[in-house]
């Protein structure tokens, strides 16, 4: 079967005045003062949406990242540019840390995104085991806490080959352990320990918003971990920035190849000279 993996879209609304009484204010100053609103591009994401339709893979998978502040205009945006895919395609997305921004805005992805979401999919004689590590939290870390139990339980009762999904890496591009701390996944530990089960073929995940792949050797092999790189980031060429997806050809009994498509201003294609050949 052929996988998109899509992630970290940070879909941006400008907020209302009633929306900044929170850790949101900070964010807006970021993306709105400082200019990190310049990252990332509305356009790439139609693009992206584009693409991602004329491939027509079996499955898309989003690791998070929907939208830039959890506000309920970012989300009904997202929803409404992801339409494409939501219509035609088999879905399965977890939030990022940047989808439950706040307090108050943990249950939005939910009432947006719950029909895609969950702990679980089974498609393609794959099960597809998302692990939600994301919280409100003032810094950026995640942590697993009790979805552990939920991870355990569903590697613990099925058969099939398993594909986990979370947001959080767990080891850097160069195999050590992600960092650094105030914007990592607090527990990584204890979610390698789980991924050690003999079902798990592979971990999928974002965040980092230059894309990477590596892997981590457990229950004495070695388990691939992909990260595309930012899927919504604007072209910024004279940065060395730009967006990235990956496609999957992945099978019961194995990975069988894996593009990834970049973005050139105007739209996406397979990367030159194969998947991570750019180095970023």
């Amino acid at each position: 079967m052929r996988v998109a993996h899509i992630t970290d879209l940070h879909v941006e609304v400008p907020p209302a005045v009633q929306d900044l009484f929170s850790k949101r204010l900070l964010g807006a100053t970021n993306l709105y003062i400082l200019g990190r609103k310049d990252h990332f591009s509305l356009d790439t994401i139609s693009a992206l949406v584009r693409k991602v339709v004329e491939l027509a893979p079996d499955l898309v998978v989003c690791t998070g990242d929907l939208t830039a502040l959890a506000s309920e205009a970012e989300f009904v945006k997202a929803r409404e540019m992801l339409a494409p895919i939501l219509d035609q395609i088999p879905f399965f997305v977890i939030p990022g840390n940047h989808d439950v921004y706040t307090g108050e805005s943990v249950g939005r992805f939910g009432r947006h995104f719950g029909e895609w979401s969950g702990s679980k999919r089974s498609i393609g004689g794959l099960d597809w085991l998302a692990l939600d590590v994301c919280h409100p939290d003032w810094m950026s870390r995640g942590h697993a806490g009790s979805a552990l139990g939920e991870l355990k339980k569903n590697l613990e009762e099925g058969e099939d080959p398993v594909v986990v999904l979370l947001h959080y890496p767990l080891r850097n591009r160069r195999g050590e352990r992600y960092g650094p701390f105030s914007r990592a996944l607090s527990d990584a530990e204890g979610v390698e320990e789980l991924l050690a089960h003999p079902r798990v073929r592979m971990v999928l995940h974002g965040h980092e918003h230059h894309g990477f792949r590596t892997s981590v050797h457990l229950g004495g092999r070695d388990v691939p971990i992909f990260d595309p790189g930012a899927s919504g980031y604007a072209f910024l060429p004279e940065r060395r920035r730009t967006a990235h997806f990956n496609l999957y050809e992945i099978d019961p009994t194995a990975l069988n190849g894996i593009e990834r498509y970049t973005y050139d201003g105007n739209s996406f294609s397979a990367e030159a000279g194969g998947a991570y050949a750019t180095g970023r």
